[in-house]
């Protein structure tokens, strides 16, 4: 009875996760670049326009990076949104950044920014915040969903 009920609890909790589409090259890049590198390094998640697939990934590697804070070169992101990605029919879906230890959770820094972008493009419906935990070699699916913006939902990623 008790595997059953916690069998139960975790199809549930599936159920409940938002879902994620996310290419495989992408996580690889992600994992070959981010979980390659020392915490703090991360980069832009990008998709079609009008959805939340994510199908491309641009490292950061102009951002602002310490042991324990990565901050985007949001000039060049936001010079390439509006001369190359935009005009592609590509848009923003969020950011991948790595954290040390095991520390697999958005901080409040990061719920703050999240916030801020999530105020600034009115058609996202979820904003894709992963965590890479590069001493691991692993990656924790996260987002903050519009209607719940004060709190990192754990995600399904499925991959295509």
């Amino acid at each position: 009875m008790k595997k059953q009920l916690g069998r139960f609890i975790k199809q549930r909790k599936q159920q409940q996760m938002p879902v994620v589409k996310i290419a495989h090259s992408v996580y690889k890049d992600i994992l070959l670049t981010i979980g390659a590198r020392p915490a703090e390094s991360g980069g832009i998640l990008l998709g079609p326009v009008g959805t939340n697939d994510v199908t491309e990934f641009f490292f950061d590697d102009g951002g602002s990076c310490t042991g324990t804070t990565y901050s985007p070169d949001y000039v060049t992101l936001r010079q390439k949104m509006k001369k190359e990605w935009l005009p592609a029919g590509i848009d923003m879906k969020g950011f991948v950044h790595s954290h040390p230890g095991s520390f697999d959770h958005l901080s409040s820094g990061d719920m703050i920014y999240i916030n801020r972008l999530l105020d600034k493009n009115d058609d996202m419906t979820m904003f894709v915040a992963p965590i890479v935990i590069p001493s691991q070699y692993r990656l924790t699916p996260l987002v903050v969903l519009r209607d719940k913006p004060r709190v990192a939902c754990e995600a399904k990623f499925e991959f295509f």
